[in-house]
């Protein structure tokens, strides 16, 4: 009865502070640091709550302890269940962020998706055009060789690109394929 009625005051205000108190959450980190931090802000939520009812004036408080049934037990039976309400509303700000993280990846790959042409295998963000005897990135400046067939058309680099992409995965490597740009026999290759 009085536990409840404690346990409704406190769950209210982690409701009417939830910004706050995840912001105190966030600045713990993760590990045991985070976990006691949990615990620290439950207790205080309890105690907060109840000191609130011991203000109202000593023979007020007296009155208010001898009619509510008080014991350490109901305290810290309380403390966990906002101990868990708390570990429930940070998990659910975790995994908010990652959709939010996930989506904002989604939209970009689509996007580049959409632009077309050949991606530029140094910077992923550019494409590949040719200039001349030189296949160049649009965006990325280190992305300049020369082409050694003048007929090779963008088509043609791409699907060598995906051939070497192809030889990595069967080689056995389970890491994406990583190009770059280097000296050879006095020459630019990637």
């Amino acid at each position: 009865p009085a536990v409840d009625g404690l346990r409704a005051r406190c769950l209210e205000h982690v409701r009417e502070r939830r910004g706050e108190l995840l912001d105190r959450l966030r600045k713990l980190g993760e590990g045991d640091d985070a976990a006691l931090g949990l615990r620290d802000v439950a207790r205080e939520l309890v105690r907060g709550e109840a000191s609130a009812r011991a203000t109202c004036g000593a023979e007020a408080h007296d009155r208010w302890v001898q009619e509510e049934d008080w014991d350490e037990e109901d305290m810290l039976a309380l403390e966990e269940e906002l101990l868990r309400a708390l570990e429930c509303e940070q998990a659910a700000e975790e995994v908010a962020w990652f959709a939010a993280v996930q989506e904002e990846e989604d939209r970009a790959l689509y996007e580049q998706h959409l632009i077309g042409g050949v991606p530029c295998p140094l910077c992923g963000l550019g494409r590949l055009e040719r200039r001349g005897n030189e296949l160049c990135c649009g965006t990325c400046m280190e992305m300049s060789v020369p082409l050694l067939d003048d007929a090779a058309s963008l088509d043609d680099v791409s699907e060598m690109l995906g051939a070497a992409e192809d030889r990595h995965r069967m080689a056995g490597c389970a890491a994406a394929a990583e190009f770059r740009v280097g000296e050879r026999f006095g020459a630019s290759a990637l």
